[in-house]
């Protein structure tokens, strides 16, 4: 890893894993550019997080379980919120390439396409329970707070590609405001699903996908024909697809 590259990293900010290229979101795999030693550290990370959560998530817990030294790990992340800021990306780097992958085959029904990525986000209870062990951490660090402002400013941009995916400028931002709370409501109920597995998702989806499509009608961004249909009606949705139809 070079000096500009580590310097980064102990400033508790990684190198950029979200990224917009033209009207596409991208992402890069957090741990490309890393060692093999840094990966074989933030792998290390990762299992003491999911095993011990993030107050077993020590200098010490990390270089044992990965056969290091602490001043390995504090030459290739800095301190501890370089590598906590590492571990988050990698966190959600997988669900992410999912998610793309969703956004990528398209169709025409945006807002099914929506629900559908959402359900899988929610249904995700192994990647959030890691998630939510590390948000009240990272939201108690500063330094990290720029890095998280990143994350949620991508999901909402996601959720905008999928609901209005030819919105001009002027639209684009009336629909940020729509998928604001889209990002909300989803870390919501994956929090309700992970405290609660048993916890019935299909009426929350349901009112979910109704609630989605009256506001785009309501922000004149109807995007099909089914929507349309919903808005005048003022009743009746489309089921959501089951996770493993996703």
């Amino acid at each position: 890893m070079d000096a500009r590259r580590r310097a980064r990293t102990k400033q508790g900010s990684a190198p950029d894993t979200i990224r917009t290229r033209g009207n596409e979101l991208v992402t890069q795999d957090p741990a490309a550019e890393l060692s093999p030693t840094a990966r074989r550290i933030l792998a290390a990370a990762r299992r003491v997080l999911a095993r011990d959560g993030f107050v077993g998530l020590s200098l010490e817990a990390v270089a044992t379980e990965a056969g290091e030294n602490k001043a390995s790990i504090r030459y290739h992340f800095g301190n501890k919120a370089g590598l906590v800021t590492a571990l988050t990306d990698l966190v959600v780097h997988d669900e992410n390439v999912q998610l793309l992958k969703d956004l990528r085959k398209g169709g025409d029904d945006r807002v099914a396409l929506t629900m559908r990525m959402h359900r899988r986000t929610t249904l995700n209870a192994a990647a959030y329970r890691l998630f939510f062990d590390l948000f009240p951490n990272v939201i108690r660090d500063a330094t990290l707070w720029p890095r998280m402002a990143e994350l949620y400013r991508w999901y909402r941009e996601l959720d905008a590609m999928a609901l209005a995916p030819d919105a001009d400028e002027e639209q684009r931002a009336r629909v940020e405001v729509l998928t604001s709370l889209t990002v909300a409501i989803c870390d919501g109920l994956a929090m309700q699903h992970v405290s609660d597995p048993d916890f019935d998702l299909e009426p929350v989806f349901t009112l979910y996908e109704r609630l989605v499509r009256s506001a785009l009608a309501d922000l004149g961004l109807t995007a099909d024909e089914k929507q349309d249909e919903e808005a005048d009606a003022g009743r009746g949705s489309t089921s959501c697809a089951p996770a493993g139809d996703a």
